[in-house]
């Protein structure tokens, strides 16, 4: 795994950065997990009333080196609307002469609202996902696209690669402080790759604030009616760290299931708390980052460092 922060110029700088840490960055290269981009698209284009500026085609090799997981971006922007962000994909293969919106197996759509101001970052990679936070004023937008660790052997579950970001909601801007704005640990659309390679959305919340309760991220999402389920109580341990929980995909529809965890993500108590935080557990370094705007009790995770 590495690690990379900084500051970027803007949206197209952060992705720029972004492409070069995961290809060549001397870290993943030694270990044989550096990524590679099988292709770009620098023309711009219309969707809609925005503007696409760029895409990249991605390959993460996995903890192996010899896997293949295929992960797409495309940067675009609208003026009038002040919104310059970044759309995800996954995908189950690439196909050289398909648009970004007909790759094979591709999954639905997940986006990131950023801004075209610096933009302080971290990059955190392995072989098999990259999870990106971005801090946009005083507001912490992230991403997770890869593989997570799956509760089953390879052949029970041959792609489990997760997809998400911070909105199903092409148009919208980092300000926004409705239920649609919320990270991929609490999510409104996380894109989850199912045993039979079907993309299934895992949501917390629909976007308008009501709680979801069929296909949910742990403990963000457990019994959303009931606030003490989500932790909220939880305080320092006595000895005055944090414990942190795993980030686990849990579903009570179609049948009671747990597809395995995010990979180096997981809750933590949020009393007490603030973004940026380095929790140390005895084995591994922690940072604390909060969903968008929120500093409630259950609006924080910990991504691993080291």
């Amino acid at each position: 795994m590495s690690v990379k922060t900084g500051t970027a110029t803007g949206y197209l700088d952060l992705l720029n950065q972004l492409r070069t840490f995961l290809t060549t960055d001397a870290t993943l290269t030694a270990a044989g997990q550096n990524w590679t981009e099988l292709a770009t698209n620098a023309s711009s284009y219309t969707v809609g009333q925005d503007t696409v500026d760029f895409e990249t085609y991605l390959k993460a090799p996995g903890l192996s080196g010899s896997e293949a997981i295929y992960l797409n971006i495309r940067a675009y922007h609208y003026v009038a609307g002040d919104y310059y962000n970044f759309e995800l994909r996954g995908a189950q293969g690439y196909n050289a002469s398909a648009s970004f919106v007909n790759q094979p197996g591709l999954s639905p759509a997940a986006y990131v609202p950023l801004w075209n101001q610096p933009i302080p970052y971290w990059f955190i990679a392995n072989g098999q996902r990259v999870i990106v936070v971005a801090k946009i004023s005083t507001n912490y937008e992230s991403l997770y696209m890869g593989k997570f660790l799956p509760y089953g052997t390879p052949g029970q579950y041959p792609y489990p690669v997760a997809i998400g970001g911070m909105t199903d909601t092409m148009d919208i801007r980092f300000s926004d402080t409705s239920g649609r704005h919320n990270a991929f640990f609490d999510p409104v659309a996380l894109q989850v790759c199912g045993v039979d390679n079907s993309w299934n959305t895992f949501r917390n919340w629909d976007g308008n604030t009501n709680y979801q309760t069929y296909q949910n991220v742990w403990p963000w999402g457990y019994g959303q009616n009931d606030s003490n389920s989500r932790l909220t109580w939880m305080a320092t341990s006595l000895d005055g760290g944090y414990p942190i929980f795993p980030a686990r995909l849990e579903e009570s529809s179609p049948s009671p299931n747990c597809r395995g965890e995010l990979d180096g993500v997981g809750f933590v108590p949020g009393n007490q708390q603030s973004s940026e935080n380095t929790i140390n557990d005895g084995t591994n370094s922690w940072t604390v980052f909060q969903n968008a705007h929120r500093t409630y009790a259950d609006a924080y995770c910990a991504i691993k460092m080291v």
